[in-house]
Formats: C-alpha cells, sequence, structure tokens
C-alpha cells in the first residue's frame, strides 16, 4: 500500500466535516492508520468512528450543526448576518458579500498554521494529508513544508478556477437567476480583487522558502497527487491513472437507517415532499414560509417533511396531519423515502437525492449553487427556481414538469454514484487494485 498514516485535516463546518469522514473511513477501511485534525467541537464524533483525534483549529468560523446556533465570535456573527442578508438582494449581491468575507473566515494563520502542521509532520511521520479545498491556510502550509497531500473538494469542481475563470464567479447560470451586465462586471473585478490579495498574502509566506515556486492563484492551488471531487464527472474530464488524479466520486455519505418513529410518520401512499434549505440556508425563513404555502396548494394531499433549522417553533403554525416541520431532520435516512426533494442546491444534498434518483427542484441562493443548478437543468435532471422571486404557480409549474426530466439520464448518475463513493478514490490514491 503506498501510503499508509493519513492525516485528515477537517474544517469545523458541519457540512464539509461529514464527507471527509466518510472518506477518513475508506482510508481506515484499506488498512492506512488515519488520525482526523479539527477543532474541539468535532472530538466526540471522531472518537466515535474509531480514529484517532488531534485538536487543530484551521478556521474562526464554525458551523457544528445550524449556523445560526453555533457559538461563534462577534465578528463571525456580523458577517453571517450581512450574508443572510445578502441573499436576499440576489445571487450577485450575494456572491460579492461571499468574496469580500473569504480573507476574514478562510485565510486563518496561515504562519500559525505552518508551524502547528510542521509540529505534526515531526511527531508522527505521516504519509499523506487530505485536506479540504476550502481550508486555504492548511493547503499553505503543506505547500510550503513540501509534504505530499490530496484535496477533497466537497463543493461544486468550479470552486476550483481553472486558467481563465474567475474564482467564486460562476462559468454558467441557471434560466431562472437573470444576472444584470453591470453587475456582473462588478462582481468580477471584487473576484480579482480578492484573488489578487490571497495570491499575494500566499506568495509573500513562499517566498520565504527558496525551495517551492510562488504561485499564479491561491485559489487554484492544490494537490500534485490527486484532486477528489464530491461530484459527478458532467464534463467528462476525470483522470483516474496519472498525477495529478482528478477523481469524481459521485457521493461521500454514510448510509443510515430512518429509525421507527420516523418510519411510522411517513406512512403514507401519498407524494412525499421534502424541503430542506441546509445548515445555514434555513435562516431564510421567508422561503421555507414559501415553499411550505405554495407546496401545500399544489399538492394538498402530499406529505411536506421541513427542514426549519431555528425557526421550527416560527413555523409550527403550518404543522399539520400531512406537514411535518422539525429544527432537524434525518435527511440522509430520509431520501430513500421520498419522492422530490425542494432544496438550496447544496452539494451533499445534490449527491445524497441522486444516489437515489429523487426528483429535485432547486433554489440556489450563494456559493456553489448556481453551478450546480445549472447542471442539473442542463441535463435535465430537475428544474431551478429563484429563491427570492418565485410564485406559487412558477412552484407548481416546476413540480408538473418533472415528470418531463429525462429518467434516463438520472438513471445513468444514479447508478455512477452507486457505483463509486469514497472507496473509488481511495484505492486509486493507495494504488489498490
Amino acid at each position: 500500500m503506498k501510503y499508509k498514516k493519513i492525516f485528515v485535516v477537517s474544517p469545523p463546518f458541519y457540512s464539509h466535516f461529514n464527507p471527509l469522514l466518510v472518506l477518513a473511513k475508506s482510508f481506515q477501511e484499506q488498512g492506512a492508520q488515519v488520525t482526523v485534525g479539527c477543532s474541539i467541537e468535532f472530538k466526540e464524533q471522531i472518537l466515535k468512528e474509531n480514529f484517532a483525534f488531534y485538536e487543530i483549529d484551521i478556521s474562526s468560523n464554525k458551523n457544528t450543526g445550524t449556523s445560526e446556533d453555533t457559538v461563534q465570535p462577534d465578528t463571525e456573527r456580523m458577517r453571517l448576518e450581512e450574508f443572510f442578508e445578502s441573499t436576499k438582494k440576489g445571487a450577485v449581491e450575494t456572491l460579492i458579500t461571499q468574496s469580500r468575507h473569504r480573507k476574514a473566515d478562510m485565510l486563518y494563520n496561515p504562519q500559525e498554521l505552518i508551524d502547528k502542521i510542521k509540529a505534526i509532520d515531526d511527531s508522527m511521520d505521516v504519509d499523506l494529508y487530505v485536506v479540504d479545498i476550502l481550508s486555504y491556510s492548511v493547503t499553505l502550509s503543506l505547500y510550503f513544508l513540501g509534504v505530499p497531500f490530496v484535496t477533497f473538494c466537497p463543493p461544486h469542481p468550479n470552486t476550483i478556477p481553472r486558467d481563465g475563470r474567475y474564482f467564486n464567479v460562476p462559468k454558467s447560470w441557471p434560466e431562472a437567476i437573470t444576472v444584470d451586465e453591470e453587475d456582473l462586471k462588478k462582481l468580477k473585478q471584487v473576484s480579482t480583487q480578492t484573488q489578487q490579495e490571497f495570491t499575494e498574502v500566499f506568495n509573500n509566506i513562499i517566498s520565504e522558502n527558496k525551495s517551492i515556486k510562488k504561485i499564479s492563484n491561491a485559489f487554484s492551488l492544490v494537490s500534485e497527487i490527486a484532486v477528489i471531487y464530491n461530484y459527478f464527472d458532467f464534463n467528462n474530464i476525470e483522470k483516474s491513472e496519472e498525477n495529478p488524479k482528478e477523481l469524481f466520486i459521485g457521493n461521500s455519505f454514510q448510509a443510515v437507517a430512518l429509525d421507527e418513529e420516523w418510519m411510522e410518520k411517513i406512512a403514507t401512499k401519498e407524494k412525499k415532499i421534502m424541503i430542506s434549505l441546509g445548515t445555514f440556508l434555513s435562516n431564510r425563513k421567508d422561503v421555507l414560509e414559501k415553499l411550505i404555502l405554495s407546496a401545500r396548494e399544489s399538492h394538498p394531499d402530499a406529505l411536506l417533511i421541513v427542514s426549519a433549522g431555528s425557526h421550527s417553533e416560527e413555523l409550527q403554525k403550518y404543522s399539520s396531519p400531512n406537514t411535518i416541520i422539525e429544527g432537524f431532520i434525518p435527511q440522509v435516512a430520509l431520501m430513500q423515502y421520498v419522492d422530490t426533494v425542494l432544496f438550496h442546491g447544496g452539494c451533499n444534498t445534490l449527491t445524497e437525492a441522486m444516489y437515489h434518483g429523487k426528483e429535485m427542484v432547486i433554489l440556489p441562493f450563494s456559493s456553489d449553487q448556481f453551478n450546480i443548478a445549472y447542471d442539473i437543468e442542463k441535463h435535465n435532471l430537475g428544474r431551478v427556481l429563484d429563491p427570492n422571486n418565485f410564485s406559487q404557480l412558477e412552484l407548481a409549474k416546476a413540480l408538473a414538469e418533472l415528470e418531463e426530466t429525462s429518467k434516463d439520464n438520472l438513471r445513468y448518475w444514479r447508478n455512477v454514484s452507486r457505483d463509486r463513493g469514497a472507496d473509488y478514490a481511495v484505492k486509486k490514491i493507495l494504488e489498490i487494485e
């Protein structure tokens, strides 16, 4: 086996931690000795999965469940509020806000992290590190120290800008999201500035080590061994033999059985619709409310299952025998039992829905969600709506049109997802036939 001791560095974000943990488990099952480094809030879960735990903070921003409930420093909470407000103004305003926040929340103490990772490397004799694409300071540290690592990309592959592309600017937009040319120009300017600032910080540090090259774009700095995408190879770009490998795994979640209490709750022959906006965007109570009322109007007999985050109590007025509203739902376990998923276009929910071949309506707000929504629309795998401007009639139309989506395409990608998963990438990297 090529690498025996693996150190997985996870950001303290629930939506990135979980897929990374599945990847770590796959390394462990193939015979590697795995340590998971993360902040203290995740220690219990890491130990429960029988990994060695190493405490390391790599971000001042944390999301350990729903973002509003996570204890945050005041500056982080202010940035979160600013982000939520920007989502109400539309796609470009949201992406500009996110781009401006990047330096503050994702370039965390690079000099200190270099020292911490050097200490890990000196004491633990690590053969290979696994780093999340959004952990920019960790990637910089590993590159600076010249140690072998692989890059894990849980969001859309375009999160890593290829030549001539802009960081945090969608390559293509779904039809429902209209973008003004002037606004797009402004977004590209902000993106360019953020990219330059990040790259300058990287190169100032890199220049202290004369044996490594300066870089042209900090956001494109990835492993020379392999990049693992928790996504689908829609554009046929996979490279699985020569390095750097580009490996598409289709899913990185662990199957969970649904408990009896929930089985009783969902026992109906009627259509089942899940509404989930993810750990961050469940903050948008107005959109959740509109989705509940609109779906109820067009499908009065359907069973609605709503993940409402911290707004669960306020939305209880809409609960009924066929409307379940909970702060947290066992989404992974529930997915196989629902018919349709209305969601924000987050990669985890997408891969879970695709694995089970579910009907999808995507309402993208931010980040990579526009790229994901575009892919689903382009391949006729679902429908896309503007979360800020959809009407009840538009949702009804989108739900009706799901009958016209390509069942052959969905079946094909569902089968790809089931054939792959984390084991596919891990075997390629460890060179296990």
